[in-house]
């Protein structure tokens, strides 16, 4: 009786370790795919692929076949960017720099990916990781001086005339993906006014004359401008859109009469308050409903 019962223990051990044992084997076998993936020939194979259709397919089946392929995660990221899935090409992005953190490519992704999102700080400390490392790509550092440019003007600082020609000197497309311009021709300027008044402070003043020295540069001579204000005000909308109107028309008053400025290059708008910006994504302190936006009009 017990020479049976130790024999039905065996063959049940015997049977339980073949089954552990075909187990491991299914599964090595299912994983030979990924694991033994020649991520090297699908990275060249992507590359030799003429049609953008089947090179996103090819992208998106290699990731899965080499999901720690840093190259291959900054391609993904890339074509989920190109579809504006933002927040998913974001991660890509960001696991390529894990993976890589020498490649200042996948740093200017996350960079262009931010400026999406319309989150100026952060999009900036990812260029300037990028410009690090490529120094000599004209592009990241062009777009990282920039984003500086951006920001001095969105805190108030006082332009030179070459910073805001460097910005304005361009014929890209303005973003409009969200409140912040942070692409294209266009600045959202904190000029310098007394209050919610039209009359400007001593650094207004300054502010404005270096736009208007800028706007007779050459470079931008025959440039036109649409120049939008707004306030932040605490009394009706009426009101509030008076506000901004009469400052529009004090900032061209000084650009056409301090500047000689042809009027025809200059078209207003004014919003009022009607058109704030969440204080929530900035630096505290910034008043962003105070603003002037410059944009170029690309004819």
């Amino acid at each position: 009786m017990t020479a049976t019962i130790a024999n039905s223990t065996m063959k049940i051990m015997k049977s339980r370790c073949w089954i552990i044992f075909l187990s491991l084997f299914i599964c090595l076998n299912l994983s030979t795919p990924v694991l033994g993936a020649d991520c090297d020939a699908i990275r060249k194979a992507i590359q030799a692929e003429k049609n953008l259709k089947e090179r996103r397919k090819m992208v998106a089946n290699a990731i899965l076949q080499c999901p720690e392929d840093p190259i291959l995660n900054y391609k993904y990221g890339l074509s989920l960017e190109r579809f504006r899935k933002y927040d998913k090409a974001l991660g890509y992005y960001q696991k390529a720099a894990l993976l890589n953190p020498q490649m200042g490519k996948a740093y200017a992704g996350i960079g262009d990916v931010y400026i999406y999102l319309g989150l100026l700080n952060e999009s900036i400390e990812a260029y300037q990781q990028a410009a690090k490392l490529m120094p000599d790509n004209s592009r990241t550092v062009n777009r990282l001086a920039c984003l500086v440019i951006k920001r001095k003007a969105l805190e108030g600082g006082i332009l030179t005339g070459v910073e805001f020609i460097k910005v304005m000197d361009r014929r890209g497309k303005i973003s409009t993906n969200s409140p912040l311009l942070l692409t294209g021709p266009a600045l959202q300027y904190q000029i310098a006014f007394i209050g919610n008044s039209d009359q400007l402070l001593p650094t207004g003043i300054r502010q404005l004359g270096t736009v208007g020295q800028a706007m007779q540069n050459d470079a931008i001579a025959q440039a036109r401008f649409e120049i939008a204000t707004y306030v932040d005000s605490s009394d009706s909308a009426l009101v509030a859109l008076e506000e901004s109107k009469k400052r529009a028309e004090t900032i061209k008053d000084q650009l056409v009469t301090n500047f000689q400025i042809n009027p025809k290059r200059i078209e207003l708008s004014w919003y009022g308050d009607s058109q704030s910006l969440e204080n929530s994504k900035f630096e505290e302190g910034w008043s962003f409903n105070q603003r002037v936006e410059f944009r170029r009009i690309v004819e």
